[in-house]
């Protein structure tokens, strides 16, 4: 599997100063509003996803995520709607076989970069393993 460039890393950290600043927020869900991508929640079997749907931007999370994971998850799919092509993202899933790939893994980055500040005191409060391994991969970055 292809690992991300430092060179990556930096263009990511960049891309949330930059949010930050325009927007006065790291809270991914304020960052959608003001970017015109609606969230929603729904009863779907994954955790979240992003989609177009004619000319709208759309994120849909499982409602039954706890607040933390809520907020990681939309940060995720915020970064496939401002950096990954939708159909290139899903046709890398679905016909490589590979379960986490370059954009998941740079998704996850810039999931768990943009919330730090969010981030329970405790690590271990956060009931979602999987996102809390994700979380601890890129902590230390």
């Amino acid at each position: 599997m292809k690992k991300m460039t430092d060179k990556r890393k930096k263009e990511i950290l960049k891309l949330i100063n930059d949010l930050h600043f325009e927007f006065g927020t790291k809270n991914p869900i304020r960052l959608c509003n003001g970017l015109g991508i609606d969230v929603v929640s729904a009863n779907i079997e994954m955790k979240g996803l992003y989609t177009e749907v004619f000319s709208s931007k759309l994120i849909i999370i499982q409602n039954l995520l706890d607040d933390f994971a809520k907020l990681f998850v939309v940060g995720h799919e915020l970064f496939h709607a401002l950096e990954h092509d939708c159909e290139q993202v899903r046709f890398f899933r679905e016909y490589t076989g590979f379960k986490t790939n370059i954009y998941e893994e740079e998704a996850n980055f810039f999931a768990t970069q943009l919330l730090k500040d969010f981030i329970p005191f405790h690590q271990d409060e956060i009931a979602d393993f999987e996102i809390a391994e994700e979380l601890g991969k890129y902590l230390g970055e």
